[in-house]
């Protein structure tokens, strides 16, 4: 796998399971508005720590982009399960 494929899956990946820890600690609802604010957060975050690979700064900025337009529509769950899950 090249880097920048499995720099892009370890990033989907990291923000699936930390959205899904948030929802069993209680931090994070289940429905799409808590989910869409989660991740819009995390993804900020992990784009402004730098905590992935240069290789994908473009692309966390493309969904940050999305999060700030589409709000509660942005649908970043399924942005990065189809991310996470690209052959």
């Amino acid at each position: 796998m090249n880097d920048y494929k499995q720099s892009i899956t370890d990033m989907s990946w990291c923000g699936l399971v930390s959205l899904a820890i948030a929802q069993q600690n209680g931090d994070c609802g289940f429905n799409a508005i808590h989910e869409n604010r989660f991740l819009s957060k995390w993804l900020y975050v992990a784009y402004k720590q730098k905590r992935f690979s240069k290789t994908i700064a473009t692309d966390l900025e493309h969904l940050i982009r999305i999060a700030k337009s589409k709000g509660q529509f942005a649908k970043l769950k399924e942005l990065l399960i189809e991310l996470y899950q690209q052959p």
